[in-house]
């Protein structure tokens, strides 16, 4: 038998080591129904459901409520998870996982670079869509700015059209998006850019709380929507209009990304990232490595637990 002390000992430290997403539920948007696309406001009417980037970018140099924009866009990402035969214990966590596309994410693009403030970083803002909204059901093939689930577009480019409850009643009783809370882009140095195939993850209560309800209410897939998190109009100009782009499922293989230093203090330092020109072709479960993913994570105790399997036996073989 396994003495308490060493459970104690041993049980906190199994966690801690667990790497990210060990015995996790993994499902990406190339499993069953799940989807992934992009939408843009200044080309409302088109569907970008087979492009193989996933981007978000803003730019908002008019004032709000100016109808003729000019150059002001917004993009947006759709991603829809199947989530059939799924399920999330109590105490367990959700986390979403993106990879970069772009071979230019330096830190001039993530960070504040010009002031400079190594805590101001942009990154992604994540909403969820009602999970009983009848947009739900939208198709990547075409779905587009002007039909996308929990949009009200009010004509002025650049601009963030989602919709919330009106806090007067006068709105929709139920809001179609909810907030999720915003995921930080990391910072770059000491590499000289994030590589290709790098992960990009996001998890917050919120989410967690999200999925759950979802899988608790029998639906099968949920939809989540994520967009850069400044408005178009922050001092870092290298943050206006710049396209951040991720590998979706139709990227089936990544893009060579043979500049990539991961530490520029060490000339000998071999180049490339380790994802250059990888895989991302869905096999025959419906996986895709590097397409979006939602992670369904068991609570510590069940890992612990599973951990501990492996463990019990070498204890008592040690006390033979």
């Amino acid at each position: 038998m396994v003495r308490r002390q060493y459970l104690r000992l041993f049980v906190p430290a199994l966690v801690a080591l667990a790497p990210a997403g060990a015995f996790a539920t993994i499902i990406p948007t190339s499993f069953g129904i799940g989807a992934d696309a992009e939408v843009r406001d200044h080309q409302p009417t088109t569907n970008f459901g087979a492009s193989t980037e996933l981007a978000t970018r803003v730019v908002d140099t008019f004032p709000t409520g100016h109808a003729s924009d000019g150059s002001d866009r917004l993009s947006l990402m759709y991603l829809k998870f199947d989530l059939t035969g799924s399920s999330l214990p109590v105490d367990g966590q959700a986390r979403v996982r993106l990879t970069w596309r772009n071979t230019n994410i330096t830190a001039n693009r993530v960070q504040d670079t010009f002031t400079p403030n190594p805590d101001f970083r942009t990154g992604l803002a994540f909403y969820g869509l009602d999970r009983d909204d009848a947009g739900n059901n939208w198709a990547e093939s075409t779905i587009t700015y002007g039909t996308a689930p929990g949009l009200i577009s009010d004509g002025d480019n650049g601009t963030k059209d989602y919709a919330f409850a009106d806090p007067d009643g006068a709105g929709p009783l139920r809001a179609p998006l909810t907030s999720l809370g915003v995921g930080l882009f990391d910072p770059v140095p000491p590499q000289n850019h994030h590589p290709v195939g790098g992960e990009v993850w996001f998890t917050s209560q919120q989410l967690t709380n999200f999925i759950r309800l979802a899988l608790d209410n029998d639906k099968q897939t949920v939809t989540l929507v994520a967009a850069v998190v400044h408005d178009g109009k922050v001092p870092v100009n290298d943050w206006k209009n710049f396209n951040y782009l991720f590998n979706p499922k139709e990227q089936t293989t990544l893009l060579a990304d043979g500049s990539y230093d991961a530490d520029t203090t060490d000339p000998n330092n071999p180049l490339g990232s380790p994802w250059s020109g990888a895989s991302n072709a869905t096999d025959a479960n419906g996986f895709s490595p590097f397409s979006p993913q939602l992670h369904l994570i068991p609570e510590p105790g069940s890992l612990a637990l599973v951990m501990l399997g492996g463990l019990v036996p070498l204890l008592r073989r040690r006390r033979s």
